[in-house]
């Protein structure tokens, strides 16, 4: 898939993306940036989503606004307009009609949704029937793979959960250990009638009701990120292709946020094409950067800097892998009176004269009249 067109979806009117190796959605909340990710994963997993629901008991009983009912959430069954909805895919014709009569193949697309805190109950993943008809699908299947893997026996040694010799890279794993959880190290605690993921912090354990907004919005992401990067010589999950990722930012602090720019870049590295939604204005800083020092004749140097890592063979390798094969596209979701319009923003140009392209789609509007008015200021007070 490298270009999805559409037209009248929900409340986006018209949308034409063609996909970066990462591509990054903005736009302000009830644009319609989850309503299309969603889309994507249904257009390159329908035969998937369709066996999965059957195997839970759900039926949609042949009737297409009944599956958008079980798949985006009840309420959303009206978003699809049989005679105004019309999406292509690399110029293929996409009708959920034609999606809901393919056949199960494997997953292609992993999506971490923008509620994933509620993927951990007392401290364990829920399955799948845990959660409600109405519930969207993309949050049921998140975090039943979050049990399997869990199930499977993630922390049932004496290793902890996090931090993990042998999953992720060293550098990505310190990276998220200062930032995100300090001293502490994530476990499993088996001394009660129920397994449960605890904080422990010298010996005190910690329920995950009593974490920091930011870990617990982080945890399940991070065991997300454990399924997509295998330990031992797998670069990546067998069969899976892509990667979305719903606001990873929601209660980090600006330096965890830098954690989370080293993640994307791995998850590049090791070949998967990522999907971003976004509010923070310091994941456009990164991919700005990146195409602004890649025209330098020490790029990759000026990368290292920027996230802050040492010279050595990962560090090399990361980004000049970055600099030299990946490409970045980056979409805004503009709302006005209820109607929104999908614009490529993806030079991200700071003199660019539009300003939904010089203001990073809005991300940096404050900052930008922030700086005028104290400038005013300061001239005022100099006269």
């Amino acid at each position: 898939m490298k270009r999805i067109r559409l037209t009248s979806l929900g409340q986006i009117t018209e949308a034409d993306i063609s996909f970066g190796d990462m591509t990054v959605f903005v736009g302000e909340q009830a644009s319609g940036k989850s309503i299309l990710l969603q889309l994507v994963k249904l257009i390159l997993d329908a035969g998937d989503i369709t066996q999965t629901l059957r195997k839970h008991g759900f039926d949609w009983q042949k009737k297409v606004e009944n599956f958008l009912s079980l798949y985006l959430g009840e309420g959303m069954q009206t978003i699809w307009n049989e005679d105004e909805t019309k999406v292509t895919v690399d110029k293929v014709d996409f009708t959920l009609q034609k999606a809901l009569s393919k056949r199960k193949k494997d997953e292609n697309l992993f999506l971490i949704p923008a509620h994933r805190v509620v993927t951990l109950k007392d401290g364990w993943p829920r399955a799948f029937t845990d959660y409600a008809t109405s519930d969207p699908y993309v949050v049921k299947e998140f975090s039943e793979q979050l049990r399997l893997l869990m199930e499977a026996g993630l922390g049932s040694g004496e290793r902890p959960i996090f931090p993990q010799e042998g999953r992720m890279n060293k550098t990505v794993r310190d990276a998220i250990r200062k930032s995100i959880y300090g001293d502490a190290e994530i476990r499993l605690d088996r001394s009660g009638l129920r397994k449960r993921i605890v904080l422990d912090i010298a010996g005190s354990q910690l329920p995950f009701m009593v974490w920091s907004t930011g870990q617990r919005e982080f945890t399940p992401l991070l065991l997300g990120l454990y399924w997509l990067m295998p330990s031992g010589k797998a670069q990546k999950k067998d069969k899976i292709n892509w990667v979305i990722i719903e606001e990873p930012e929601m209660g980090l602090h600006p330096q965890a946020i830098s954690a989370l720019l080293l993640i994307f870049l791995e998850l590049l590295r090791r070949g998967y094409k990522v999907i971003v939604s976004t509010h923070s204005s310091q994941i456009l800083e990164l991919i700005w950067a990146i195409q602004f020092v890649a025209k330098s004749k020490t790029a990759p140097e000026r990368l290292r800097r920027l996230l802050d890592l040492k010279s050595n063979a990962y560090s090399r390798d990361l980004t000049e892998t970055i600099l030299d094969k990946k490409t970045f596209k980056t979409y805004y979701f503009s709302r006005q009176d209820g109607i929104v319009s999908v614009k490529d923003i993806s030079t991200l140009d700071p003199e660019d004269p539009d300003e939904a392209v010089s203001d990073w789609g809005g991300l940096t509007l404050f900052s930008t009249k922030s700086a005028d008015v104290v400038t005013e200021a300061a001239w005022e007070r100099d006269l």
